[in-house]
């Protein structure tokens, strides 16, 4: 039974997120992901070098031989690392505690945590990055730490951000080997590696668009523009969205770890403080907070194992309860970007080409992939306003002078995803005023440039789509 887990895991997880990913429409940043996989264009985004090398590998396989889609071919490739990587975590716990069931409840906290399980589903980079640092770790573990360090550098040619991963080493090594032997093995062939890509694409990777030079300045500005309160709100609401009770029970799991385990205890401080401030930009994505998944997932895990045989009920009610929590946050979201996808078909097929549609959501797919006979115009919040007017391409958008000269024009109110329209709609104005989007969104926007517009909801579309009609201003 201990040999074949690996392999129901691998085939479970995979089969899952496959299932999850597919059918739903893709976001802004996968169809450039898609277009630069499709066209071949490993060098002109050195950043993300690793995720264009295994979409291009994929693509290869499952498009060009298979015939599958190149967006299928992609989410094939993001479920076949994250279960590999699930597998993996699975083998270093085992192998550090020499318990499988404290190995299976790892496990279970990693890969269902919604910000695995949706990154996992979604053609994007993100969950290469804990992927490859998690599978280097598992070489590492092993002793094979030529290997470890190829991983760790393509983990790096995913996202430099990786480096947050590193505490976790400490596992199996500790601050007075970190000149030893093998971690000089492990340095020098995950700085080959990285160096060896970016030889070839320096000017990009410095300077280009996607350059780390770029990222850098969008997050000062990003960190420059926010108040007081959006980082605390960001900060709360990114963990507990990615993470759910798994968060209010780590104060239990500190305080036992420093009890028993004080190696842990201190992997997992010193990786939580790390993360904190580079989370700021995305973390109510739960995208850049992934690489702190793994350490949470084995401390938990950890905890909760300790009271298996005693408490093995208990135990058991918040396992159970926090995959279902992850599962449906993300089994909603895919229902409602499934919608989406649906919307815009039909959209397309229903509307008179060259007619206007103001969306706010994944604009880049309906422009590219589903409706690209509609114009599309997007509406951006105040606060998103402000942050693309330091891109050279940016071009505002004249609202009131696409009302003016059109006649056909139609809004899809989707709102954002959910359920997070219904948290962010029970603290509204809040969540207005740091810059979200809330289901109203558009119609408020249009409402308060021209009221004398009239709103007719269309019927048979999955979500809301209203045709706007002008007429005369009403006095009171």
């Amino acid at each position: 039974m201990k040999n074949i887990v690996p392999y129901l895991i691998f085939f479970i997880l995979a089969f899952i997120y496959i299932v999850f990913g597919y059918g739903v429409t893709i976001s802004n940043d996968s169809v450039t992901n898609i277009d630069q996989i499709v066209s071949m264009d490993l060098l002109s985004r050195s950043s993300h070098f690793s995720f264009h090398l295994f979409g291009i590998i994929f693509y290869l396989i499952f498009s060009k031989f298979i015939g599958l889609s190149a967006i299928t071919s992609v989410e094939i490739m993001l479920a076949v690392f994250s279960a590999a990587a699930a597998v993996a975590l699975y083998e270093v716990t085992l192998k550090k505690f020499n318990n499988v069931s404290q190995a299976i409840i790892t496990v279970i906290i990693y890969s269902v945590a919604s910000g695995i399980f949706r990154f996992s589903c979604q053609v994007e980079y993100l969950i290469l990055v804990p992927s490859l640092g998690i599978i280097s770790l598992y070489f590492y573990s092993k002793e094979q730490y030529l290997i470890a360090g190829v991983f760790f550098g393509l983990g790096l040619l995913t996202s430099v951000l990786l480096v947050l991963f590193t505490p976790i080493f400490l596992l199996f090594t500790s601050y007075k080997e970190l000149l030893s032997k093998k971690n000089i093995i492990f340095a020098v062939s995950t700085v080959a590696i990285f160096f060896a890509v970016n030889i070839f694409t320096y000017r990009e990777t410095f300077s280009g668009h996607w350059s780390y030079g770029g990222e850098i300045d969008y997050y000062k500005e990003v960190v420059g523009e926010i108040n007081f309160l959006r980082p605390a709100a960001i900060y709360v609401y990114g963990y507990l969205r990615s993470l759910n009770i798994i968060v209010f029970i780590l104060p239990f799991v500190f305080y036992f770890l420093f009890k028993t385990n004080k190696e842990l205890f201190y992997i997992l401080l010193v990786t939580i403080l790390i993360h904190l401030p580079v989370a700021i930009p995305e973390a109510r994505y739960g995208g850049y907070q992934m690489t702190v998944y793994p350490i949470i997932a084995i401390s938990a895990g950890y905890f909760l194992f300790s009271f298996l045989n005693k408490h093995k009920k208990l135990v058991i009610s918040i396992i159970i309860i926090y995959a279902a929590i992850n599962i449906f946050i993300v089994y909603t979201e895919r229902t409602f970007f499934r919608d989406l996808k649906e919307t815009y078909v039909q959209l397309s097929n229903n509307l008179k080409n060259n007619s206007v549609l103001i969306v706010y959501q994944a604009v880049k797919p309906i422009k590219n992939i589903y409706a690209p006979n509609l114009q599309v115009y997007n509406l951006l919040s105040d606060y998103q306003n402000e942050l693309a007017k330091s891109e050279p391409s940016f071009v505002p958008l004249d609202l009131n002078k696409i009302l003016n000269e059109n006649e056909n024009i139609y809004l899809l109110e989707s709102g954002v995803s959910m359920p997070d329209d219904y948290l962010k709609l029970m603290v509204s104005q809040f969540t207005k005023n740091q810059g979200a989007k809330v289901k109203g969104f558009a119609l408020d926007r249009i409402f308060a440039m021209n009221s004398s517009f009239k709103p007719e909801r269309l019927e048979g579309y999955p979500l809301d789509v209203y045709e706007l009609t002008k007429g005369k201003n009403e006095q009171p």
